[in-house]
């Protein structure tokens, strides 16, 4: 006979009976906040009780805490506290993971939407619900026009920012959403978590980094769909960019083989 539970009050519970719910919202745990979180529990412990329910065949599923629970067990942990609630709770796992737990956009996004359509809400009763704006929601709905490869891309990559992808999802097609996210993950990525970070960069440091971003650009630019005038300024200035970086080898004694040389010939790229 399963165990009966008081809603509010506080268990310890064994990890290995716990069972992650199926419908939670967080799709992508990052492994290196993962690990930093495992360490801070192998130091100091669990902090803050994770909350669970009961299902009708009496198995313990998790509300919320997921990433609690998974590095408590990696820091060697059998049991964690947890406070026993009831009833509709997908809505409320939702709420805490977004208070308490960074998600990433996309899952957000997708979160939203099937509450919506679960819960039959419209944009400001899920803004009260959830405690944000209506155009704060909005926002973040749009995101779900993203295509799905976009989508699974984004899922494992932390560093690719809501602001950034509000930026793709702008774009009037699919093509051109693919176009704008290619540019951002070359350059995007690299920015982001240097921003994160917060690291002092050098000004050689920084036009490195922009020398880098240039080359990605150049490797995946749409020349072909340009017009014949712009591919003609294209090559000029390209001709341009290689002479100067060719003298500029030369000043430091770094001359380029062969294989380098061949590689920039323009004529490969049939700009003009």
């Amino acid at each position: 006979m399963a165990a009966k539970y008081v809603k509010g009050r506080l268990y310890k519970l064994k990890i290995a009976e716990l069972q992650a719910d199926p419908e939670q919202p967080r799709k992508f745990m990052d492994p290196i906040a993962l690990n930093e979180l495992t360490a801070s529990i192998q130091k100091f412990g669990v902090l803050v009780p994770i909350q669970f329910r009961q299902d009708e065949a009496g198995a313990l599923i998790i509300v919320s805490g997921h990433r609690r629970v998974q590095a408590a067990g990696r820091a060697g942990r059998t049991e964690i506290s947890g406070t026993y609630t009831e009833g509709d709770t997908r809505l409320q796992g939702f709420v805490e993971n977004l208070q308490r737990e960074n998600m990433l956009p996309i899952d957000e996004a997708e979160q939203m939407q099937s509450l919506m359509k679960e819960y039959a809400l419209n944009q400001y009763q899920l803004a009260e619900a959830i405690g944000k704006s209506q155009p704060a929601v909005n926002a973040s709905l749009s995101l779900n026009k993203l295509p799905e490869d976009i989508r699974d891309s984004i899922r494992t990559n932390p560093n690719i920012t809501k602001t950034m992808l509000l930026d793709v999802v702008k774009m009037k097609t699919e093509k051109s959403m693919r176009r704008k996210f290619e540019g951002l993950m070359a350059r995007g990525g690299q920015k982001a978590s240097q921003a994160v970070r917060k690291e002092k960069v050098t000004k050689q440091r920084a036009f490195l980094n922009r020398t880098d971003a240039l080359t990605s650009e150049i490797a995946s630019l749409p020349w072909s769909e340009w017009s014949e005038d712009d591919r003609i300024d294209l090559a000029n200035a390209l001709r341009g960019l290689r002479q100067s970086a060719g003298a500029l080898l030369t000043a430091m004694d770094e001359p380029r083989d062969a294989e380098e040389e061949e590689q920039e010939r323009p004529a490969s790229m049939n700009l003009s």
